[in-house]
């Protein structure tokens, strides 16, 4: 198999139900991982590695996706969005209707508003 061009991270962090941010994998992150793996095995894709991520940190939009290095992250990524997913992964135009900005990375739940945003 040759060295991968692109690699694909898809966030399955779970939290504690009681934390205040959501967890991706409760929103469907394992399946939409069975799915882009699948979908690329349909295509043969072997210039993609699609793997798995803890938190991206963008928490209030996931399941979160991210692509590499094209630096492109997906946000509210379910399962049908897989096959434009792959378009963009075998070298078409990134899916720009799920593509998350600066402003999404600083989204927290109404009880953490008052925190201030993490810091690097």
């Amino acid at each position: 198999m040759p060295k991968p061009e692109k690699f694909v991270f898809v966030c399955i962090n779970k939290r504690d139900p009681e934390h205040p941010r959501p967890s991706c994998v409760d929103n469907g992150a394992g399946d939409l991982f069975n799915a882009l793996r699948e979908e690329q095995g349909r295509r043969l894709a072997t210039g993609v590695k699609v793997v798995y991520a803890g938190c991206m940190e963008a928490c209030m939009v996931g399941p979160i996706v991210a692509v590499f290095p094209d630096d492109v992250f997906y946000g509210g990524v379910i399962e049908a969005d897989v096959p434009e997913i792959m378009d963009h992964l075998e070298g078409g135009e990134p899916v720009h209707r799920l593509v998350i900005g600066d402003a999404e990375w600083d989204l927290r739940p109404p009880e953490m508003e008052d925190r201030p945003p993490p810091t690097a």
